[in-house]
């Protein structure tokens, strides 16, 4: 049957945020961030998750939030059967400016300060749009587990990434109403959740399963 669907987490997040997700359709691969290396471009981060996956021509790649850049930058760099985007968006102008703002903060703010504000109960609810209390110690976990240096270093590439190339792939994105930290792109092939925040792949699971699907019809 050939092709893989490949997912990105988010910044500060790993594979379990996709551990709700069933996509029926294809072999669905959900690998961890590679760390960025100081002061690499988006380009040279992108080309180094090619090669450690071995992404081919049939593959499907996509992600979550800031896994939805590097996902942009490899389906712009590299033949790819598609790109979907998971509360994401192609280039940085989409993320809100209060984001945008605590992304450049967090070059100069010791990282034990950014982990106490990212782990804060309020400023989960915030991400997540609400959120019951075991997707909020998901999160609380894949945070306080996360190496400081992606968080800093990936914090950097999310909100510097501005591309020229356009996309030449087919792109689909669901994306939650209700998200405050990227804003809906502006794609023809976009759905929309009302309800759902930034969180929405482990908040609305079944619903992110079903548009995987969905992608993996018409993609394949």
């Amino acid at each position: 049957m050939g092709g893989r669907l490949i997912l990105l987490p988010g910044l500060a997040a790993d594979e379990r945020m996709y551990q709700g997700i069933n996509c029926s359709c294809r072999e669905l691969v959900t690998p961890r961030l590679l760390i960025p290396r100081r002061q690499e471009t988006m380009a040279c981060y992108a080309r180094r998750h090619v090669e450690a996956l071995d992404v081919a021509a049939d593959d499907v790649v996509g992600g979550c939030s800031f896994g939805s850049l590097v996902a942009s930058e490899i389906a712009r760099q590299h033949p790819c059967r598609g790109l979907v985007l998971l509360s994401g968006a192609v280039s940085s102008q989409a993320i809100v400016s209060k984001g945008q703002q605590l992304n450049r903060w967090a070059t100069w703010i010791p990282y034990p300060v950014i982990r106490h504000i990212l782990t804060r109960r309020w400023f989960l609810q915030r991400v997540f749009g609400g959120g019951t209390e075991a997707q909020l110690a998901l999160g609380r976990t894949m945070i306080l587990e996360a190496p400081a240096q992606l968080v800093r270093e990936g914090g950097r590439l999310a909100v510097s990434y501005f591309p020229q190339q356009d996309i030449a792939v087919p792109v689909f994105a669901l994306h939650g109403a209700q998200d405050q930290v990227i804003r809906p792109p502006q794609l023809s092939e976009l759905e929309l959740l009302d309800e759902a925040g930034h969180g929405m792949v482990v908040s609305h699971a079944n619903t992110v399963s079903q548009f995987l699907d969905r992608c993996c019809q018409e993609l394949f």
